[in-house]
């Protein structure tokens, strides 16, 4: 994999987080998504050039407390961190948590004490990164009430299933990834600020810190 291609991936998805970050339209970002979809390819070559060149890319990454785990044991809900915040027009998003179930006055004083989620500095590298959870939705499985979206599932799914990557309805992946389709859709049926779909402001999450952390691999010269 030649750097100068990476950078134009960077470089790339660059302009189309700012695009769809302005207030974009659905094209804006399938565009967004279609752009992402190409560094889930680029996450070995990515990991290899960051390790040979000594760079730590000090990817953030958000791990719920101890009694946020608690208080969602049993209750059904959709956790979406979103820890580094998304700007959107005349608000922040960050920290969203559906809970179907009534909340103790304890835990509420809790959660409000505790404030927004906060990404921490990780030891992963690229292609970890992408693997890590960061949705938690309900199951369509029996036995397991819950699945966790990783960065990359998301990714593939929201540019497949929604059309960025294939037209809609006639993309082929594998059993295992089909699985994850109705869960997606039921994510993307979530409607945050402004009426955009919350995957759409987790890829932008995403996106932003993709290019702001792997600045130092576009910093270095082909």
């Amino acid at each position: 994999m030649k750097l100068a291609h990476i950078h134009l991936q960077y470089d790339r998805l660059k302009r189309h987080h700012a695009l769809a970050l302005a207030g974009g339209d659905e094209i804006a970002f399938l565009d967004l998504a279609h752009a992402l979809r190409i560094w889930v390819e680029l996450k070995a070559p990515v990991t290899a050039i960051a390790k040979t060149k000594c760079i730590s890319l000090s990817l953030p990454h958000h791990t719920p407390p101890k009694f946020i785990k608690r208080s969602l044991q049993g209750a059904t809900h959709i956790s979406m961190p979103l820890a580094s915040g998304v700007e959107s027009p005349g608000v922040q998003i960050q920290g969203i948590t559906i809970t179907n179930r009534a909340l103790s006055p304890e835990e509420i004083k809790r959660r409000a004490m505790a404030g927004p989620p906060v990404a921490t500095v990780s030891k992963m590298n690229f292609s970890e990164w992408l693997a890590a959870g960061v949705v938690e939705i309900p199951s369509e499985t029996d036995g397991h009430p819950h699945v966790m979206l990783s960065r990359e599932m998301l990714i593939k799914r929201v540019a497949n299933v929604l059309g960025a990557s294939h037209p809609a309805g006639s993309e082929n992946a594998d059993e295992f990834e089909n699985r994850f389709d109705n869960i997606v859709l039921q994510l993307h049926g979530l409607r945050l600020a402004d009426g955009y779909p919350s995957t759409y402001y987790q890829l932008l999450e995403i996106a932003g810190q993709i290019f702001q952390n792997l600045e130092p691999i576009r910093a270095i010269s082909p």
